[in-house]
């Protein structure tokens, strides 16, 4: 049931980055999340249980379960204002490796047949816009991610990094100055190739390459924007 029901939660989540729902907006009912997302009661009211935990939708019995403000959930948040420059960013990127590296070594012991299927698409969406010529790949690269903490089986990781959403990806954090130094095609094909090697070894059930590979990447990430903060 566990990845029904991070997916029921993460259609919701999406909707309200999106904007499509918001503070106050009624949230689909039961029936219409089961038809809409091929999923049973049980699996909706699992991920309604848990959305309300993280205190992201708020349920009035016989009336229907509602988005509540951001502002007043109790969740981890990350406001524009701590993530306006590079050290914070960077700042970010350190507290994300050795929780990823060990969400991605998890990953490869416990991944499932489903879990590679959707960490593969979130990689090969990541490519085709690069084949396309677009370098608006972020929801692609937190998808990865995510998909990845999903696999690990461990729930908290999976909760964290979706809290996080977008807010963790330097590239939308950053004012245009700061990343105009990076030669973007560049930087994202090496993204791209990192992201391919921690794939493979989740895929052969390394854990340790998994796990180190993880950690290089996102030492790689900070090393870039480092030389790229150097630079202006």
């Amino acid at each position: 049931m566990s990845i029904l029901t991070d997916k029921v939660i993460a259609t919701v989540s999406g909707d309200i980055q999106r904007g499509t729902l918001r503070p106050g907006d009624k949230v689909p009912t039961e029936v219409a999340l089961m038809k809409q997302l091929s999923v049973s009661r049980s699996v909706v009211r699992e991920a309604m249980s848990r959305l309300q935990a993280a205190k992201i939708v708020e349920t009035r019995h016989g009336i229907g379960t509602f988005i509540l403000d951001a502002n007043q959930a109790e969740t981890l948040r990350l406001p524009a204002s701590d993530l306006s420059d590079m050290l914070d960013v960077m700042a970010i990127i350190e507290f994300r490796i050795d929780m990823e590296a060990a969400a991605a070594g998890l990953a490869a012991g416990r991944r499932t047949q489903q879990h590679l299927k959707l960490i593969d698409a979130a990689l090969a969406r990541f490519e085709a816009e690069l084949e396309r010529g677009s370098t608006d790949v972020v929801a692609h690269d937190v998808e990865f991610h995510i998909q990845i903490a999903r696999a690990s089986g461990n729930r908290y990781f999976f909760d964290v990094l979706s809290q996080l959403g977008r807010a963790v990806s330097p590239r939308t954090r950053l004012g245009s100055t700061e990343i105009a130094e990076l030669d973007r095609v560049v930087h994202l094909r090496s993204v791209l190739a990192e992201h391919r090697q921690i794939y493979r070894a989740i895929v052969r059930q390394d854990a340790d390459d998994a796990r180190a590979a993880m950690r290089m990447h996102l030492s790689n990430s900070r090393e870039r924007l480092r030389r790229a903060h150097a630079q202006i």
